[in-house]
């Protein structure tokens, strides 16, 4: 199981992160088990660490998210929202749009969301 070194004695398996905020040049991570994890790091460089461009896709200039833990995603105001498992929503920006789309084409999880929103009225596919 892969890990992120948040600090020379501090680790996290990545598949117990949902998302990453950035805030300047400190990053939070937030964690399945609704933690938050606040390091010294600017987002770019905790994107380069994780270094796995199709589970954790940068949406926007603010967060990158694992789509592991990605329940859906629909359109609102020319807006594209994800969905995330505990409920939390999250704008994909526009010109993130299309590496959002191929990232997700390119995951297995993909498949399954898919199949899932078609019986969902509410969230519509790409």
């Amino acid at each position: 199981m892969k890990k992120l070194y948040l600090t020379k004695s501090s680790q996290i398996a990545l598949n117990e992160i949902l998302y990453l905020k950035s805030d300047e040049n400190y990053t939070t991570v937030h964690t399945t088990n609704q933690e938050r994890l606040l390091v010294a790091r600017t987002l770019r460089v905790m994107q380069e660490r994780i270094n796995d461009e199709f589970t954790f896709i940068r949406i926007s200039n603010n967060h990158v998210v694992n789509i592991h833990f990605m329940n859906g995603w629909r359109k609102e105001d020319k807006k594209l929202l994800i969905i995330l498992e505990d409920g939390q929503e999250l704008i994909v920006s526009r010109r993130r749009i299309s590496d959002f789309r191929e990232a997700i084409r390119k995951t297995p999880k993909a498949i399954l969301l898919k199949k899932k929103q078609s019986q969902v009225k509410n969230i519509k596919t790409l």
